[in-house]
């Protein structure tokens, strides 16, 4: 990972140059290079019990 933008970027693996940022109270979004944006929201805080919710979402979408 790495810092641009404001928000983190991939810098290796398959999906190298996404951009994105998970918030504390339940919120991720990315953008990849091809185009494809995604948005979660929920309503609970962050947390141990969260990221497995958080790590599905971002690999969704496979850019390779």
């Amino acid at each position: 990972m790495g810092w641009g933008f404001g928000v983190a970027v991939k810098t290796a693996g398959p999906q190298r140059g996404r951009i994105g940022w998970s918030g504390g109270l339940g919120t991720d979004f990315s953008a990849d290079p091809d185009g494809a944006v995604g948005i979660l929201l929920t309503q609970v805080e962050l947390g141990e019990d969260m990221w497995p919710l958080i790590e599905q979402f971002q690999s969704l979408h496979d850019p390779s």
